[in-house]
């Protein structure tokens, strides 16, 4: 299968992932962390049985404790921001908020990496951070807790890429996408022991086939992201292709989640969205 075809499965399993986490949580009696519990441990363990099935594979872990431990930290409250964010604003909303992560990821390789700030990536970030002001300032420039949460999420999930970029080094990334979501979920349980009697109500009949179907979904987009990297060896590429999940969702949100406010500054928030996104990287 060619990497042109890879990332395109990854764009709509990802898009349609973050439309049905929408649909779930709309839910009030669906507890936000509960669910990140949930959706990251079924999403673990598919990638896993994946990981096995290939061949699952560990380095030497001792000298990678400090970022596994960070990568655990981050990844569980990053999750639990999405889903809380999810509850609070629209998928359109969320998504192109999210598209943040991308200068934190940046900022990061700047500070400790050594990396330097182009004229074009300076740029890149002005068109993301007058997208997240279009479609969340309103006539005051007060932000809502809905983007706040967004932010926090973006934050949590582009210093989690820069540390990916360190363990994946040495590591085959279908057995570390299987330890990076199964262990944060882990630790989110531990530390919030309550949500154990939260999670046994959510699972019913239906919730666990939506929940199935967001699992695969997820699941899917995040091999064949790696797979694509794998077969086409093209990073240049392939994530400014990948980047096209933003206007793919705030499009399908508009389509089936009928999320039809502001129409036109979501729509212009996710075009600047994906043009910061590919300057920057």
């Amino acid at each position: 299968m060619s990497w042109q075809i890879l990332v395109a499965i990854s764009v709509v399993t990802y898009s349609v992932s973050v439309l049905l986490q929408r649909l779930l949580l709309k839910n009030n009696k669906v507890d936000s962390v509960a669910f990140s519990i949930v959706f990251q441990l079924f999403t673990g363990v598919l990638i896993l049985i994946y990981a096995l099935i290939r061949g699952f594979s560990t380095p030497n872990l001792v000298p990678l404790l400090p970022n596994l431990a960070l990568m655990i930290l981050l990844y569980g409250a990053g999750n639990v921001f999405i889903f809380k964010a999810l509850k609070a604003v629209e998928a359109s909303e969320f998504t192109i908020i999210f598209a943040t992560r991308a200068l934190w990821t940046i900022f990061t390789a700047i500070l400790f990496l050594g990396e330097s700030f182009s004229s074009r990536q300076l740029l890149g970030t002005g068109l993301i951070l007058s997208s997240v002001a279009l479609v969340s300032w309103q006539k005051s420039l007060k932000l809502n807790k809905g983007t706040l949460i967004s932010l926090l999420a973006a934050l949590a999930f582009g210093l989690g890429f820069a540390n990916d970029a360190f363990i994946i080094r040495n590591f085959d990334v279908p057995s570390y996408l299987a330890i990076a979501f199964i262990l944060p979920a882990l630790a989110v349980w531990s530390v919030t022991p309550g949500s154990t009697s939260k999670i046994k109500s959510m699972l019913n009949k239906d919730f666990l086939k939506k929940l199935s179907l967001l699992g695969v979904l997820y699941a899917t987009s995040a091999i064949t992201i790696f797979l694509a990297y794998q077969v086409g060896r093209n990073a240049a590429q392939i994530a400014p292709l990948n980047q096209a999940a933003t206007i793919v969702t705030v499009v399908l949100a508009i389509i089936f989640l009928k999320e039809k406010a502001q129409l036109a500054r979501k729509i212009i928030g996710a075009i600047l969205s994906f043009v910061g996104v590919v300057l920057v990287g």
